[in-house]
């Protein structure tokens, strides 16, 4: 039976990947506590190891907790204990990417990157190691001690006696996943791993010359040193700290200078916001997108405008209209629940009773469904009206007039929902990023509600690819006809991509209601079940794995 060592897994209940299936598994980590096989430092296994021992090491998100120095020594260990035709898998962050992403977007280091099953991960988080583990064990060996680029990473397994290096498709978000062999991999362990091509180290030099660091350097203070910029700087301060006027008078300076940037009129509509000057801040807002900014700048700048206007609206006294329902409208509607929850059946079905008051509707609870999938084609088979709606049981719906604006949608919609892509690029619907992504969702925030705006520029956005599933709404026959997938998602995940996608690919107009405001609960994530169902929608679709990443514009 061939055999893998787990370094750094933590805990067998943690599943390895399925090529592993049917191998002697032996867990290996510096943590006593987690009830592993060997407590070991991986820096010593040469030392307590014989040579040739394991037909694979398996190393996941391990090797960036320990010193740079280090690394040889644990990669020297990798190689020790592997036979001749052995290899090693190994993830890590990817510092790299991470790198090109927070440039691209011009991101803090405490922005949100990405939402894991323990909760939002930060730029920090992915660099240093995750906060609140580190904060609450007390351990320095939960923080990250190194990282690596894909170059670094290849550079560091071949400098170590690797003989072939293969890159493979992540299982994670920024995540760097690699094949290292002992020797020349075999043709049969290539197909079984399904392992691409075999990394060749670029000639290229390494550009971290002293030369390199200097000219960069002497650049950066060459930019410091114009007005403009030192303005900007100097107004951005004034604005961290909570001085709006200083910060609009030195902005004020700056585009007295030169008018023609972007982040300047926007930083003069955030300062403007604040003090209370909607108009104004409505004006600079439009200064700011009238030059074309680019994303992520034009999605806040589009953000903050329809903020301004609506709070000059609520200073004239001006109140969100309410929609009346067209009397052709009055369609009847079944409410499609599933949920394992007697309480929040029960709030959902009173709040929708309330929303639903003037149409005909009834209300279908599923508590028993193994998947979604199943639950949503359960209750389908009892839904007796015209309409269905296929909705979570922690969705709230803020919108009062939601029967009107909803009914109104599907009047010129085949299918709708609040949120989704007309492109998609990956497991997950958001990940298709700008300009691709229309609608909003509200979610619960320590301050208050998080509104994420995706795209609301019009009332509807249609052709769409794909909805999110918190809520989905289309006739009783068309829902029939497409149905849910309920043999391959068996689960909690991508059930509604497929759904939707598949609606589109018969020619059906799927949409986003942008006028209805819903707030999720829960903000959901990407862990283990999500990779397993978001490689099932990719296969069955035939599909590439998308970035995985998407920052998007949100106001508290």
């Amino acid at each position: 039976m061939p055999s893998v060592l787990n370094v750094g897994g933590g805990s067998k209940s943690v599943e390895i990947p399925t090529h592993y299936a049917g191998w002697e598994h032996l867990l290996l980590d510096i943590d006593p506590k987690r009830g592993v096989d060997v407590v070991c430092d991986a820096r010593l296994l040469a030392g307590r190891f014989p040579s040739g021992s394991y037909d694979a090491v398996y190393c996941s998100h391990n090797l960036e907790h320990y010193y740079r120095h280090d690394v040889n020594k644990v990669l020297g260990g990798f190689l020790h204990v592997l036979k001749d035709e052995g290899f090693a898998e190994i993830r890590v962050p990817d510092i790299g990417e991470l790198i090109r992403l927070m440039a691209a977007a011009s991101l803090d280091i405490e922005h949100q990157i990405y939402k894991a099953a323990v909760g939002g991960i930060s730029a920090h988080d992915v660099i240093y190691g995750y906060g609140p583990e580190i904060e609450e064990s007390g351990r320095d060996f939960y923080a990250h001690k190194t990282g690596f680029t894909r170059a670094s990473l290849a550079r560091a397994l071949i400098s170590n006696g690797f003989s072939e290096i293969y890159f493979a498709a992540p299982l994670a978000m920024l995540e760097l996943r690699v094949f290292a062999f002992k020797q020349a991999a075999s043709g049969g362990e290539k197909s079984r791993l399904s392992l691409g091509e075999k990394y060749l180290a670029s000639a290229a030099p390494v550009a971290t010359d002293r030369q390199s660091i200097a000219a960069a350097d002497q650049a950066l203070k060459n930019r410091a040193a114009g007005p403009v910029d030192a303005l900007y700087a100097r107004a951005v301060t004034a604005w961290n700290i909570g001085n709006w006027p200083e910060a609009v008078d030195i902005a004020g300076q700056a585009l007295r200078i030169d008018p023609s940037l972007p982040a300047l009129h926007y930083l003069m509509g955030c300062c403007r916001l604040e003090l209370g000057d909607t108009q104004a801040a409505a004006r600079d807002f439009a200064n700011c997108l009238d030059l074309g900014p680019a994303y992520p700048l034009i999605g806040q700048a589009l953000a903050r405008y329809a903020l301004s206007l609506a709070r000059e609206d609520l200073r004239e006294g001006r109140q969100a209209a309410h929609q009346a329902m067209a009397d052709s409208d009055r369609r009847s509607v079944s409410i499609i629940l599933c949920s394992a929850s007697a309480t929040r059946f029960a709030k959902s079905a009173a709040m929708y009773r309330r929303l639903l008051a003037d149409v005909p509707h009834e209300i279908i609870g599923i508590d028993d469904a193994r998947s979604l999938a199943e639950g949503y084609n359960l209750g389908l088979a009892q839904a007796a009206n015209e309409l269905v709606v296929f909705a979570h049981d922690d969705v709230e719906i803020v919108s009062p007039d939601f029967a009107a604006r909803l009914l109104s949608g599907l009047r010129h919609h085949d299918l709708v929902g609040i949120a989704g892509t007309d492109s998609i690029k990956g497991g997950a619907w958001h990940f298709a990023g700008h300009p691709h992504l229309r609608g909003q969702i509200a979610m619960p925030a320590a301050t208050g509600l998080v509104v994420t705006l995706y795209g609301v520029t019009s009332v509807s956005c249609g052709k769409l690819l794909a909805l999110d599933g918190l809520l989905l709404a289309t006739r009783r026959d068309t829902a029939l006809r497409i149905g849910f997938d309920a043999k391959t998602f068996d689960g909690w995940h991508l059930y509604d991509l497929d759904f939707t996608l598949r609606a589109a690919q018969s020619g059906l107009d799927c949409a986003t209601c942008n006028d209805i405001l819903a707030v999720h609960a829960s903000q959901g994530s990407y862990d283990q079940e999500w990779i397993k169902y978001s490689e099932r929608f990719l296969a069955k679709h035939q599909l590439e794995r998308g970035g995985g990443i998407f920052h998007q514009p949100e106001l508290v």
